[in-house]
This record gives structure tokens, sequence and C-alpha cells, in this order.
């Protein structure tokens, strides 16, 4: 008979294995541990915690129920929540967070999963309500990160104000999103910390080595796309027409994707010579898949926001690893070699402020579909709530990116052109009310505001063509909604800005041209607007170059884009 070994010494090997980052050994012991203390629920946690950082949820989430089971703690079930999250099972998520804060009222962290969650369904009343708890309750900064950009995304600009100092003072603590601070600050040198900062406090334990063959095989490049967003997002709807049009005597293509829906993964796979899926995919085991096929150049389509694997990429898969389109800045971390950029949204001497190498596409940096969308004879201005002699001035930005300062210059451009009707996407309910009450309060109506409900892409795409001038933001420019406007022939006023996501539109319009719609200051910014709505012919000379396809043939040609994004990837394998 066996002799049972003290739960102790399980501890104190499973302590060592965990300072040294061996995860696997730390859960073999664990195991071996639960095979002589099967009614330990720490054990079962330690366990859980150690499958979630290997990326394997389904394996944590087994764990911590069997936790729960044994030891009904706010701990376990606060763990559960954030499992159910990181599965897009917002409302059990919720209801967990609900239950671990039933056990303690003042559980700080549990309101912020919660929040999290409510944001993520649209409630964003409950959202702030709770998140506003959780600050106030921990003086946690992640926690008054997630409620500035809660705020940020209902447009509460008093609220945001209030707290905003707090928020500036914690810059380059690790603890800001590199992509709010994006959002709310276009300065490079800034962002530059945040996002270094980020990356610093955020490394990443790599549950496996890359086993890739350093030397690259004679024959075709092979090209890898790593992706969360082949669904109705906007890096689909943007770079969907690539894969078709790469040189397939020059290329293999590999498709590396996740979240996607079955119907685009069937579109996609008839232009690749193969996609993978990993949606299902641990961490571990998708890196060991990826690195099998000896990828040359990887892209992260993805990179830092919201459906990201950085687990894998920061295991280096490919030889060189790209980051492309889903995220407009630098992500801070050491892994990626290059960005795919222009030299209008990153001048040459912004290159120290990126930790990326620059990659420069010859003309523009953003693919778009090369599909002209043109104007339906039937539709009409009456079926979206916009009067039939009005001037639609229109922005079908996120919520988030409408600033005070982009507002108030908004609202003098109505109070000086009476004709004008802003046509606002109703992204949520509480900014919709906010920015309404702005307006009243500044003395427009609200009858002068007209929110447009989502709706499908084919059907909006349609309506936008009743846009007069598409009005850009400021700090986040429109990336897709501003080619969407030019793919529609409608004029879009921008100002350029400090940073990469803030000199997109600028980009997108210099390609074409079009640097006349470019202003440099709020000012110029009302004056170019005015101009194109006071004078008739001035607006219909804009929109016919929109609509000449000889004019705006370089934009639409997908296969010159491919052609020179091709030619850049290739340099990089000769250096």
């Amino acid at each position: 008979m066996s002799i049972k070994k003290p739960l102790e010494e399980y501890i104190d090997n499973i302590k060592k294995f965990l300072q040294k980052g061996d995860f696997s050994n730390a859960l073999s012991i664990i195991n071996n541990a639960l095979t002589d203390y099967p009614s330990n629920p720490k054990l079962y946690i330690n366990g859980g915690n150690i499958y979630k950082i290997n990326g394997d949820l389904e394996n944590a989430e087994i764990y911590f129920k069997k936790a729960l089971i044994l030891h009904k703690s706010k701990e376990v079930l606060n763990n559960l929540s954030v499992i159910e999250l990181e599965k897009y099972n917002y409302q059990q998520s919720i209801d967990y967070a609900m239950d671990a804060i039933k056990l303690d009222p003042s559980y700080s962290d549990a309101y912020y999963n919660l929040a999290l969650s409510l944001e993520r369904i649209g409630d964003y009343s409950q959202a702030i309500n709770y998140a506003d708890k959780s600050y106030k309750l921990s003086k946690n900064i992640k926690h008054l990160v997630l409620l500035y950009r809660v705020l940020q995304n209902t447009c509460d600009w008093e609220k945001m104000d209030s707290i905003v100092s707090d928020l500036d003072s914690n810059i380059g603590n690790g603890i800001e999103h590199p992509f709010l601070n994006i959002s709310r600050i276009d300065d490079e040198a800034i962002n530059f910390i945040v996002a270094k900062s980020w990356a610093e406090n955020n490394t990443f334990k790599i549950p496996t080595e890359s086993n890739l063959k350093n030397d690259r095989e004679k024959g075709k490049i092979k090209l890898g796309y790593i992706c969360g967003e082949f669904r109705n997002h906007p890096t689909y709807h943007l770079i969907k027409n690539l894969f078709k049009n790469h040189n397939k005597e020059d290329f293999e293509i590999y498709i590396f994707s996740y979240n996607h829906e079955n119907d685009i993964q069937n579109e996609i796979q008839k232009d690749v010579d193969q996609f993978i899926s990993i949606d299902e995919t641990n961490d571990k085991d998708a890196i060991k898949k990826i690195s099998e096929f000896n990828i040359d150049i990887l892209i992260d389509l993805s990179i830092i926001i919201t459906n990201n694997r950085q687990k894998i990429i920061s295991s280096r898969p490919a030889k060189k690893i790209i980051s492309y389109l889903g995220y407009p800045g630098t992500s801070g971390y050491n892994f990626y070699d290059y960005i795919i950029t222009d030299k209008i949204v990153t001048p040459e001497n912004k290159q120290s402020y990126y930790s990326e190498k620059f990659l420069y596409l010859p003309r523009i940096y953003q693919v778009n579909s090369g599909i002209k969308y043109t104007k339906i004879k039937d539709i009409l201005k009456s079926d979206h709530g916009l009067p039939d002699d009005s001037i639609v001035l229109s922005c079908f930005n996120q919520s988030f990116k409408i600033d005070k300062i982009i507002f108030k210059s908004w609202i003098s451009i109505l109070k000086k052109l009476p004709k004008t009707y802003l046509w606002i996407l109703e992204d949520n309910e509480v900014a919709k009310e906010n920015l309404t009450e702005y307006a009243e309060l500044h003395n427009i109506s609200s009858d002068r505001l007209i929110f447009a409900p989502r709706i499908d892409r084919n059907n909006h795409l349609k309506r936008l063509t009743l846009a007069d001038v598409a009005l850009d933001t400021r700090i986040y420019n429109g990336h897709t909604t501003t080619t969407d406007a030019l793919q529609s022939s409608v004029p879009v006023v921008t100002i350029m800005g400090k940073h990469f996501a803030s000199r997109v539109s600028s980009s997108l319009l210099s390609s074409i041209g079009l640097e006349e719609l470019i202003a440099h200051n709020i000012q110029e910014y009302e004056e170019k607007i005015i101009k194109l709505c006071s004078e008739k012919i001035y607006l219909k000379k804009i929109k016919e170059k929109l609509s000449d396809s000889v004019y705006m043939k370089n934009f639409y040609d997908i296969k010159k884009f491919t052609y020179e994004f091709e030619l850049s990837l290739k340099s990089i394998l000769k250096n």
C-alpha cells in the first residue's frame, strides 16, 4: 500500500514549477495531488488557472466548476465569469458575476466583469453603473479604464472630463490599453509610452516553443494570415478580395482563422490554398499547428484588438511576423517585425515611436474591396427619415470616435446652414440621448439629428448614397466608413491629425487626389464643409470625380494594390 504524500509537499513542488514558468510540470503535480486529495478545491483552482494561461478555456472551466462543487467561493464564481466572458457567453458571465456579488456585495472584481459583459451586450446604462461601482470600491486603474471606455462609447463627455486627469496621471503604468489611448490622444510619443508599458505589463508565458525551421524552403513564398474577424466586421469587408488576387505562382496562401462565420469561411477558402480553423484549438496546439506549415510571412490582422491570439504570435510561429489593418498604431511588442503602412499615416520621422519597422506601400496602406457602389434610383431620403429638401451631413462612425470638440463643430455648422441635417449612426441608446441633449442645450432642435439604426451592410451601402457630405471624426478617423463613403461617391471632409488613427482619411483622400478635402484645424474643417454645402456646382464637381471610373481607377484597382502589396512582402525576404 502506497503512502500518501503530504499536501504541503505537493504544494511546494507546484510553487517551484510555477516560479520557473513550467506550467506543464506544475499541472502534472496538481493532477497527482488530486489523486490523493480529490476534495481540495484550491488544487482545482490552480489547475484551472494554468489551463486558462495556456488558452485552454474548456479545461479551465471544467476545473473551476469542480472547485465550485467542492466549495462555493466568490473567487471561483468570478473565475468562471471571466471564462464565459472570453467564450462570448455574456449572459452566463453576468450570472456568475452576480452570484459572486451575492456572496460579497463589495467584491470589486465581480462588478468589473459584470460591467464588461454588460458593455459587450450593449446595456450601457448598467455597464456605467457597475464600472463606476467597481472603481469606487477598488480605486483600481484597470477599473477606471473600463469606466472611461464605457463613458466614451456613450458620449458622456462631462463624466469623462471628471476622471480624465486620473487616467492621464497613470500613463505609462501599463494599465491603459493602447486602443483606448489612441482613441483619445493623437500624440505618437504618448501612444508609444502607453503601448510599450502595456506590452511590458502583459508579457505572455508562451505555452510551447515554435518548432519552425529557420531556413526558407525553395519554391513559392508561404504567406499566412491570422484573423478573428472573418465575419460582418470592417477588417473582413476591406480585405475580402485581396486573397483572390494574390499571385498563386509566387505565393501559397494559408488562413488561420477563429471566431469566423461559416459562410465567410466557405467564401474565402475557395481563393486560398488552405483555410485552417483554430477556433476550437488552444494556443499551445495552435502554435504547433501553424509552425508545422513553415510559414515565411504571417500577417496578423487582429493584433491587439479584442479578438486576438497574442500568445500564438508571441511564439513567433513564422519567419516574419507583420501587423496589418486591424490596429492603427504600434502594438508595443517586439515580436512583430513590421507594420504595413504608408507615408501619410506614418511619416518616416515617426519610426522611433513604433516597435515595428515600417513596411511602406507606395500609394496607400489600406486595402479595399475594389467595388464601386452606385445610387439606386428608387431610393428616397424619406425612406430613411430624411427631409426631401435637406442637405444631409452623415457620420456613420462608431460613437466612441465622436468627441466633444468635433460634435461642437458639427453643431456650429448646423447653426450656419439651416437646411442641413446630421445623420448619425445610432450606436447605442445612451449615446443617442447624450448627443440629442447636447444639441438641444446648444439651441439645435432634436429633429435635426437623425439617427440611423444598424442594418445589414448591403442596405446600409444603399442608404449611404443619400448623404451629401460625410463628416469625419477627429482623433480616430473613419477607416472602413471613409472608404464606404468614397466608394458611394460621397465626399468626406477630414482633419489631418498627428497619429496613425487620425490620418487614415487623409491617406485615402490623398490617394485619389482630393487633398482639398483635408483640413488642418477645426476652422478649416468647418469652412470646407460649409463650402461643399453652399456651392452646389463645387459639390457636384467633387461627386462627379468620385463617380468617374477613369478618375477613380487606381482606387478600385485591387489587382494593382495586390501587386504592390506582394512586392513589399518579397522585399523583406531579401533582407
